[in-house]
Order: C-alpha cells, then sequence, then structure tokens
C-alpha cells in the first residue's frame, strides 16, 4: 500500500508533487470530503491515497459546481413553497368576521374589534350616564376565542385615517364611526394601537445575492441579478418572435421595436428611442462632456458604449473579433460592421446622392461622394504651392508618395465577391455581374457592324479593333459618328 503514494489515485499517473486525500486545502476542507462528495460510493479515508495538482484543481472545480447546484436547488425550492404559500392567503383573505352583537360581518378582524369598541361600547357608556344602570357585563363583549374566525399572524391595525378608507371599502362606515363628535374610546386602546403599528412587517432594506453576496435595493432588482448572472432563466417571451427576456421591461422595449415605436424623442435633434435609458445616453452626445476615458489611449467619450467599441476596434487583435463572415469568412469588431459587409456581398445600396442620384452602402459614401459635385478643394498641401485636395484622404497619399510623410498605406484590393457557380473570387460587383454572363451564355454586347454579339464590352472593343479597324480613329474611337451627326444636321 505505500507504492500508492507514488501516484495520483484518480488519474494514476506517478508524480513527485501531490498532497494527500487527508490533507485541507485553504478553506479548511479534507480532500477526503470533496471526493466523498463526488462518489460516495468509495472509501476516501486514508493516509496512503494522494492526488496530483492537475486532478486537486479539478476536485475543486467539481466541488465548487456541486454546492452551486445545491444553492439553486434551495432556491428554486423556495419559490416554489412561496408560491404555494400564496392560495392559503388568498383564503384567508375570503374569510369574514361576524358580530354576534348585530350580525354584521367584516373582511378582517380589527374591523370587527373596532366596530364593537366604538358601536357597542360607546353606545352602552353613553345609556349609563342617563339611566344610572349598573355597569356592563362582559357579555356584550364577546370572547376574543368565541369570535368565528381563524387567527392568522402579522394582523395590524391601523390608524384611525386609514380605518376610515379600509371601512369605505367594506360598506360600514357609519358603523365604525357612529358620531365622530361625541367618540370616546378606552384608554387602553391607544397603547394597543402603537403596539399593533410596532409589530407591522417591514420590507428588508436590502436584498442580498446568496450566490456572490451583491446587496440590491429593490426586489426586481435582485431578481433580475440573479437570472442574468447566475441561474440565466428568461421566463419573458416574446409572441411574436422567439426571443425570450429575465424581466417584463426588457419584453416591453423588445415589443417596441416590433411596433416601431419610439416614444422617447430627444428635445435637441429630435431623434426617437424605444426606451429612456437610450435617451438618457444620448443626450450625453449632445452635452459632450466626454466622462469615459479609455484606460489604454487616455482618449475620452461621450458614453460607455462607444467607449465599449473604441476598445475593441483599436485595442483588440483583428483574430479575437468574434463577428465572422460566412462567405469570404472575414472578421468584423462589431455586428454593424458586419451587417455593412455583407450589403457589399448582396449588391444592397439604399443610400442614393441626392444630387446626381447615384447609390452607395453607406452614408460615409455618399459624404465623400458629393465632394466630387463641388469645386472646392479646402485639404492644401503645406509643402506645394498648388497642390490642393477635396478630401483629406487624397492629401495623405499626395504627403505620402512626394514627401514621404505620414502613415497613409495603399488600400489592400481583396477579392469578396465569390462566384456562386465557380470558385472564382472578384475585386468588384461589377466585375463579378460580367462574370456571371460566362455560366448563362448571355451576350448583350453586339457589334455596330456585324451581328457578331459578345460577353463583355472588352471583347468587343477587341474585335472591332481587329475586324473593322478601318472604321476608328487612332484612340480607338468611332469614326462614323461625327459623319452621322453632320449629315442629320445637313
Amino acid at each position: 500500500m505505500n507504492k500508492t503514494t507514488n501516484f495520483c489515485c484518480i488519474c494514476l499517473k506517478e508524480t513527485s508533487d501531490f498532497e494527500s486525500a487527508t490533507e485541507q486545502d485553504s478553506d479548511g476542507v479534507k480532500y477526503s470530503e470533496k471526493l466523498a462528495l463526488c462518489d460516495p460510493t468509495q472509501e476516501w479515508e486514508d493516509n496512503n491515497l494522494s492526488l496530483c495538482n492537475t486532478c486537486l484543481i479539478n476536485l475543486d472545480v467539481v466541488y465548487k459546481f456541486i454546492h452551486l447546484c445545491r444553492k439553486s436547488y434551495k432556491l428554486r425550492r423556495g419559490n416554489l413553497q412561496l408560491q404555494e404559500s400564496e392560495p392559503q392567503k388568498n383564503q384567508l383573505d375570503n374569510e369574514s368576521f361576524t358580530c354576534f352583537t348585530c350580525k354584521k360581518v367584516f373582511k378582517k378582524k380589527r374591523f370587527l374589534k373596532s366596530h364593537i369598541t366604538r358601536t357597542h361600547l360607546a353606545s352602552d357608556d353613553r345609556k349609563k350616564d342617563t339611566d344610572s344602570d349598573p355597569p356592563i357585563d362582559s357579555k356584550v363583549l364577546p370572547k376574543e376565542e368565541d369570535i368565528n374566525l381563524h387567527e392568522h399572524s402579522n394582523l395590524t391595525i391601523k390608524n384611525e385615517g386609514s380605518l376610515k378608507e379600509e371601512a369605505e371599502e367594506v360598506g360600514h362606515y357609519s358603523d365604525y364611526f357612529p358620531n365622530e363628535d361625541t367618540y370616546s374610546s378606552d384608554e387602553d386602546e391607544k397603547p394597543k394601537l402603537r403596539k399593533s403599528r410596532a409589530k407591522k412587517s417591514k420590507k428588508p432594506d436590502s436584498y442580498t445575492c446568496e450566490y456572490c453576496g451583491k446587496q440590491f435595493n429593490r426586489h426586481q432588482h435582485w431578481s433580475a441579478h440573479i437570472r442574468s448572472k447566475h441561474t440565466f432563466e428568461k421566463p419573458y417571451k416574446c409572441k411574436l418572435c422567439e426571443a425570450s427576456f429575465t424581466t417584463s421591461h426588457s419584453l416591453l422595449v423588445h415589443k417596441r421595436n416590433h411596433n416601431n415605436e419610439k416614444p422617447y424623442i430627444c428635445s435637441t435633434c429630435g431623434k426617437g428611442f424605444v426606451c429612456s435609458g437610450d435617451l438618457f445616453h444620448h443626450n450625453k452626445i449632445h452635452l459632450n462632456k466626454k466622462e469615459y476615458e479609455c484606460n489604454v489611449c487616455q482618449k475620452r467619450f461621450n458614453t460607455t458604449s462607444i467607449l465599449r467599441t473604441h476598445k475593441i476596434v483599436k485595442h483588440t487583435q483583428p483574430q479575437d473579433w468574434k463577428y465572422i463572415c460566412v462567405l469570404c469568412e472575414r472578421r468584423f469588431p462589431i455586428n454593424s460592421s458586419l451587417a455593412l459587409h455583407m450589403k457589399r456581398h448582396t449588391g444592397v445600396k439604399d443610400h442614393p446622392c441626392h444630387i446626381c442620384g447615384k447609390k452607395f452602402f453607406n452614408k460615409s459614401e455618399v459624404t465623400k461622394h458629393i465632394l466630387s459635385h463641388s469645386n472646392q478643394k479646402n485639404f492644401k498641401c503645406h509643402l506645394c504651392e498648388d497642390k490642393e485636395y477635396k478630401n483629406k484622404e487624397g492629401l495623405n497619399k499626395h504627403l505620402k508618395i512626394i514627401h514621404d510623410l505620414g502613415t497613409w498605406k495603399a488600400p489592400k484590393l481583396e477579392k469578396r465577391f465569390l462566384c456562386v457557380l465557380c470558385p472564382r473570387r472578384f475585386t468588384f460587383n461589377n466585375k463579378l455581374q460580367r462574370h456571371l454572363l460566362t455560366h448563362t451564355g448571355e451576350k448583350p454586347y453586339k457589334c455596330d457592324y456585324c451581328e457578331k454579339k459578345f460577353s463583355d464590352t472588352y471583347y468587343r472593343k477587341n474585335h472591332m479593333k481587329k475586324e473593322h479597324s478601318e472604321h476608328l480613329d487612332e484612340d480607338g474611337n468611332i469614326k462614323y459618328l461625327e459623319s452621322v451627326v453632320s449629315n442629320n444636321f445637313t
């Protein structure tokens, strides 16, 4: 048996660095107890049993996981018992209390007590003053155990103002307050009221998470934390799609997206939002305080979402980006960049120029294109007197090529457009469309001098140079156009 200490009792590998199964960890728990929790069918209380460091780490993970399962079971069991106790509370609420003197019925026991004290005892006191009758017999007030109702805990007697409101709900306001001007009650009643109010159950000041110990001021925040961080439950499901959420508020905001409802409007720019939180963060952009600083480059931003996007784009390696194109396997840092990239595969251009009508993939391309309609050149080279450019990219390109200044790099032309019928890829979409004609056999380009047709203008131009060179000038343009135009005007 001494040879067992030379190898791990779990993985059976020989090792010189091991711990005995009867020793304790940093929390004071024996390794044998952890092993018994994982596999109670074996006997682990043996000094000759040893564990290697790898198995100790795995044992600690399994031990913590089993304890987490037991904690979650207790929490779920407690919620189930709470739900089962709710019908019993409803049954107590449906019970009634009857006055033995006047046979009136009340919903709560304290209503009956107040009715007896203020109606029957007060009227008997007035009779005593006028008729000089003997003291009131104890039979007038029924004993507490004779009241036809079950006792239940947490009964509270409210003050006179709240008692009036509850009396109006029951419908016996006159029974509670027969004569407010001449109302007189027992002196011993006031201390009882104070004592009852002191016993009233108070809501807890804070709610503590049983898993991580975090505290919350509201019950809904506490329950949402447990669902989102520990149990991962999403009980609120959308009826229009398969989405589910941890809170009812998140489901409500999601439904507004289906209905295109944006009730929260920015007073500065008029932009609408589905919830107040989005509007609150949007207003920070107009305030331009830039309260959030990047801990890597110390650059500041207006909102936490912009800061988070900045860290992913600028300070994360491209191989770690999680959004991948299914067609070209290119990676992107955020989902919006992937959605814009997919438009280039499908050829969707939904951003037109308001001057010429040409369409582009996004707004930034439209902004760059609009500069081509203007003759303004606001970007000037400080080393050349006559070099001016319409955009900053043109100036940076000039500084790098001519003066070897700056960090401008020539963009790499990637073949992102894949043919669905063959493995060929193309840099531009128009070349892909021309290539598809070779698969379909369509030839839409016809020679101007013969009946021959071609699938591309390039092949038509080469054909005209070879077969009809006498009709072309030195630049390859058609000569007869000038003669045709002149003949039409004459």
